[in-house]
């Protein structure tokens, strides 16, 4: 295959997903990598664990659940309008495979463009449900399903950041790791919390069923599966619990307190809650929803700065101001006098502003 691949995917004339063997009913539900010529992974993959293969055209592949592919994906034609619909998309059983296709095709399925993408990356991309699916079942190892790209991006950061939470289910199913981390350090689950995405959310932290794994079809055995890492920083000091509350994505806070991620953790900066957040946007929904739903808040947690969320400096609410302060919050501030008038507050910034070019005259002298 040549370094340079057209990102272009058209004919995939006779795959197809049946309504037999709903996979997901429920919407409550670090690489090995392969580049270019190294299409070794340190033993991880057998070559026990495939077949020879009869040789094919140069330039055609051909996907053992009848996706045809040409080396650029060219040609493809999705022709049911409800395969992009992932509302509709279901499992059926994966089709015999006969053992002369399936030794090395795998290596060509996984090899990575210029830029580290490989099919799977780039039909997850365009939405092309089916060929997805048939590349999770023909990889031998789930080792191959966290490639990364250029930007660090890998098939489920890809899924979670398009909101295809049913692929982002497959590939955890799969065994794919669910926290790995891209450019950003973000992990698939940081992603879906910026989106305010709960499904993709579900997709990631709740435990496979075996029942899921047998209607995947994989080519593989059980693999040990990784958990999801609910208080995983990424390089900002930032656990997916401080992206949601920056969006104020309270449906998506409810779901990760309720899988046990840590409410009260502090970003790795100044030291804020999600609390600390909600006051610093001003956003009153999310501090009553933190002060009354959540039971392990500690509403008195301080920054390292020892700021509590009343000593931030930002305008709070009585509503909350008060509710802060029968859990023993402290604040700068007694309840008659939360903040100074106008004019006073104007009076401060004016001899500050004084004294600071005094300080700037005498520095110059």
């Amino acid at each position: 295959m040549s370094g340079k691949r057209d990102k272009s995917l058209h004919s995939v004339p006779d795959a197809k997903l049946t309504d037999e063997d709903k996979f997901y009913e429920s919407s409550t539900v670090d690489s090995g990598f392969i580049s270019g010529g190294n299409l070794t992974l340190s033993g991880e993959i057998r070559s026990e664990e495939v077949t020879p293969e009869e040789p094919e055209e140069s330039g055609y592949m051909r996907l053992d659940s009848g996706v045809d592919l040409s080396e650029s994906f060219s040609g493809l034609n999705i022709k049911s309008p409800d395969l992009n619909d992932l509302s509709k998309t279901k499992l059926a059983p994966e089709p015999p495979v006969a053992e002369e296709e399936t030794d090395e095709l795998w290596k060509e399925y996984f090899q990575q463009d210029e830029d580290g993408d490989t099919y799977l990356h780039l039909a997850i991309a365009q939405g092309f449900v089916e060929v997805v699916l048939a590349l999770i079942r023909r990889a031998p190892h789930p080792l191959l399903l966290d490639t990364p790209n250029d930007n660090a991006q890998t098939p489920i950061h890809l899924a979670t950041s398009i909101g295809h939470w049913r692929i982002v289910r497959w590939l955890v199913v799969a065994g794919a790791k669910p926290s790995p981390r891209n450019i950003r350090g973000d992990s698939p689950l940081h992603i879906a919390a910026r989106n305010g995405d709960v499904l993709c959310c579900k997709a990631l932290t709740e435990p496979v069923k075996e029942q899921e794994r047998l209607a995947l079809g994989l080519s593989y055995p059980k693999q040990p599966y990784h958990e999801v890492n609910l208080d995983q920083w990424n390089y900002e000091g930032q656990t997916c619990v401080h992206v949601a509350a920056i969006g104020g994505h309270i449906d998506v806070l409810r779901h990760l307190v309720w899988y046990g991620a840590d409410i009260n953790a502090r970003e790795g900066r100044q030291g804020y809650t999600a609390l600390h957040y909600s006051i610093e946007r001003g956003d009153e929904r999310l501090a009553h929803f933190l002060l009354g739903e959540c039971k392990k808040l500690n509403a008195d947690a301080v920054t390292y700065g020892g700021n509590s969320a009343l000593q931030l400096g930002f305008p709070v609410p009585s509503t909350i101001a008060e509710a802060l302060r029968s859990r023993g919050v402290p604040s700068p501030y007694s309840s008659d006098d939360e903040f100074s008038d106008s004019e006073s507050e104007s009076e401060v910034t004016y001899d500050n502003s004084a004294m600071f070019v005094h300080n700037l005259i005498d520095a110059s002298a």
